[in-house]
């Protein structure tokens, strides 16, 4: 890893930044600045707008900027949302292309990993925000995987965390819940390599019939969903499933990654794992739930456009990932 600071833009594509406690943005700085990771903070990181149609530009400068700026070397969303898909059309493709540089966050920041990466090929990353880094405890496993994806550059394994949490550690970050990890599930065994897509599955659907939706032919999908809402019940994750495996290309993906679902959310394993065996569409390929990634934490990181090798056989999973850092010199 390079001894050089990194500067990273602190952007706010979906909600607020407002939303965060100054506590949780002073250890998140501090987190990063323990990985020699400078954070600064774009102009409208607490949205300042009082009307839609400008927030939705000021969203868009931010990105553009952030692109635009050449001491950025990294760019992290600050929290998830519900509508970054709304300033796609105002993105400056070109400086993207031109300036590419990597993208870190999850949830409703999957429309701009999968965007990004199917309108210039660059490398984008499924994983933390700005936000998780005030995590204190529990935050271990997310910290080490980040780092192999976006600081080292090299191939990695992704291991499993001992214990797992779905708690509101942004409230109480003294009386965290943690839960004994059972480890992944494989619905269907075998063995894949392909192209890291996906992420949260009902945000990946909205870029189905637009020109941001990446090609899933040779994909290997990571896909996970939300209970932020309260209202993720399995039938709603079975009939989202299905919608992304009737689009184009679907039919030749290389296999299908299933991140941790939320306690609230009431889905069962052994319920999901019926759901995942009754597509037909997924017979030819290893199925994978319950990983470490999604909405509980800890999570890993994996490269939106990067390569992964899958071994799931018995009862063993290897995932091997080789990550490429878009625009690196080093």
């Amino acid at each position: 890893m390079s001894t050089q600071k990194k500067i990273a833009r602190i952007v706010s594509p979906s909600r607020s930044a407002n939303i965060l406690s100054d506590e949780t943005v002073a250890i998140a700085t501090e987190t990063l600045a323990g990985l020699n990771i400078q954070c600064n903070f774009a102009k409208h990181y607490i949205h300042q707008s009082d009307t839609t149609a400008q927030l939705i530009k000021d969203k868009a400068q931010d990105l553009n900027e952030a692109y635009a700026d050449p001491n950025v070397a990294l760019i992290l969303s600050t929290i998830g949302g519900h509508n970054a898909n709304r300033i796609l059309e105002h993105l400056d493709w070109e400086t993207i292309r031109a300036q590419p540089k990597p993208l870190c966050g999850y949830s409703d920041i999957t429309v701009l990993l999968n965007a990004i990466y199917a309108k210039t090929g660059e490398i984008t990353f499924l994983g933390p925000h700005f936000s998780s880094f005030g995590m204190q405890q529990g935050f271990a496993y997310t910290l080490k995987h980040f780092e192999h994806a976006l600081l080292r550059g090299t191939d990695y394994v992704l291991d499993v965390s001992e214990t797992w949490s779905d708690d509101l550690w942004f409230i109480d970050q003294t009386r965290r819940q943690f839960i004994k990890n059972a480890g992944p599930v494989i619905v269907n065994p075998g063995s894949c390599e392909g192209t890291i897509l996906g992420g949260n599955l009902c945000s990946f659907n909205l870029l189905q019939g637009t020109q941001y939706m990446p090609d899933l032919t040779g994909a290997l999908l990571f896909l996970e969903e939300d209970n932020l809402l309260g209202e993720l019940t399995l039938t709603e994750f079975e009939r989202n499933l299905q919608s992304l495996l009737s689009h184009r290309g679907a039919e030749h993906i290389q296999g299908l990654m299933i991140g941790r679902f939320q306690k609230d959310s009431k889905v069962e394993l052994n319920d999901l794992v019926e759901i995942l065996r009754s597509f037909e569409q997924l017979e030819h390929c290893p199925v994978v739930c319950n990983l470490d990634f999604g909405h509980t934490t800890p999570i890993f990181t994996v490269p939106i456009g990067g390569r992964c090798q899958i071994n799931a056989h018995k009862e063993t999973v290897s995932i091997k990932v080789s990550p490429y850092i878009s625009g690196s010199t080093e």
